[in-house]
């Protein structure tokens, strides 16, 4: 009993001791993801900021627009990213001071969804107990934020494939990511993917992030354009983006602008040139008319 005792109270421990451990290395990374490159990213003006999944990350070149607008622009999509780890990004902008001009939202499918990504949660999980936006946002949206919370280590252990010890090692011998965050688009480019590809039959009848997300735009007065991106030609039947339309009437919907598929990697994601393309449809329509 006492030898099992012993050997108990040494794993916790060696939890702890991992645990402050890991929360400091990460709390003094050098980014090495976009989560990351948010978090300290304080006290900054940017005229346009582009959010959502890789259907931004993919698809807006930022250099175009700052070359044809004169102001700055950045890019933070990220791979896989729902709306409610939109809704988190966003409350960290406001939280640390970074104001913008207008902001760009990008919906389409993932209307249907209200949970977070499992990527984009995971990398915010380090700062779950050192930063108060990620600590409410995960109380409320995060199933296990009571065991991530209160158990040492325990969210460093069962997101391993994401912040476990390998990248905890890169992140403590402070390896950059070969990525500009500054800019944050990041091109696509080979021959085009011809996979079957179908949008949902149905559409929620309401999304609660969103909602959350167009409440706060309303309250702080913030300047949104909400947007759907470009679908290849196999997806025009589909009419999942004129309900949604319905949902969001002010949706700017591009997801029919550009059905050539040599623009194209895939059904869903623009290659580099596509990316141009899409990038000048957005600044003529948004940005050059804007009132």
């Amino acid at each position: 009993m006492f030898y099992t005792a012993k050997i108990l109270l040494i794993l916790i421990a060696i939890m702890v001791v991992s645990d402050a451990l890991y929360t400091y290395v990460y709390e003094n990374a050098v980014p090495r993801n976009k989560t990351q490159y948010v978090l300290k990213l304080k006290d900054k003006k940017i005229d346009y900021v582009f959010l959502g999944s890789s259907r931004v990350e993919n698809h807006i070149v930022t250099k175009l627009v700052e070359k044809q607008t004169s102001k700055t622009a950045i890019n933070l999509g990220m791979q896989g990213s729902k709306l409610d780890d939109i809704y988190l990004v966003f409350k960290l902008l406001l939280e640390n001071n970074v104001t913008f001009d207008k902001i760009f939202i990008q919906i389409d499918y993932t209307f249907n969804n209200e949970s977070p990504s499992v990527n984009v949660s995971s990398e915010s999980l380090p700062y779950l107990r050192t930063n108060k936006v990620v600590n409410a946002h995960n109380r409320l949206n995060n199933p296990n934020y009571y065991v991530n919370y209160y158990i040492p280590f325990f969210r460093f252990a069962s997101n391993d494939y994401k912040i476990g010890f390998r990248d905890f090692f890169s992140t403590l011998v402070k390896n950059k990511a070969n990525y500009n965050f500054e800019d944050g688009f990041d091109a696509r480019n080979g021959s085009f993917d011809n996979a079957k590809y179908e949008l949902p039959a149905k559409i929620s009848n309401s999304n609660k992030v969103f909602d959350s997300i167009k409440k706060l735009c309303f309250q702080r007065k913030i300047d949104v354009v909400f947007y759907c991106s470009p679908f290849c030609s196999q997806v025009v039947e589909s009419n999942y983006v004129e309900q949604l339309k319905l949902k969001i009437p002010e949706l700017k919907d591009y997801s029919k602008s550009i059905l050539d598929n040599k623009y194209f990697i895939n059904c869903g994601h623009l290659n580099e040139d596509g990316a141009n393309l899409f990038t000048q449809l957005i600044i003529d329509d948004c940005i050059k008319n804007e009132k």
